[in-house]
């Protein structure tokens, strides 16, 4: 598994890692069903306070769905709101807090926006690139970053 949850010393405050750097953090469909086990979890947890999301090392805080693994998860069922990972984000009561310490590419951009609060490095890049691979934004990027800029 690439996903690290660790208890902050704060109680009820919990460190969520993308752990990949090597492959830029890019999420495969068994780090996407992790990560929406992981909120879907922490939704029932009476204890939970907040939840920080960040990836591993410098470049990346994830640079979206790896490509090698791309056909599982574009044919996992949509409908299967269980393993939807901004789904489940969305269903949160507590802040999940995003820290992008490098790039946040397609679905990293959308899993980025779909944090409550977003504290970034200088060295974040935030990319959507969706159209020149022939792919629609599953997440809602279309919507969620107009409403955010203005």
């Amino acid at each position: 598994m690439s996903i690290e949850v660790v208890e902050t010393s704060v109680k009820g405050v919990f460190l969520v890692t993308m752990v990949r750097p090597e492959a830029q953090n890019a999420m495969t469909l068994e780090m996407l069903t992790t990560l929406a086990h992981i909120f879907r979890n922490a939704q029932s947890n009476p204890q939970m306070r907040a939840i920080i999301l960040t990836g591993a090392g410098k470049s990346a805080f994830t640079s979206g769905v790896d490509l090698t693994s791309a056909r599982a998860v574009f044919e996992n069922d949509e409908e299967n709101y269980d393993v939807d990972t901004v789904y489940q984000m969305d269903k949160c009561a507590f802040p999940i807090i995003g820290g992008v310490n490098g790039w946040a590419v397609n679905a990293g951009f959308e899993i980025a926006l779909a944090c409550d609060l977003l504290v970034a490095s200088p060295a974040a890049v935030f990319m959507d690139t969706h159209c020149q691979f022939g792919l629609v934004p599953a997440w809602g990027l279309s919507q969620r970053l107009p409403r955010l800029i203005g």
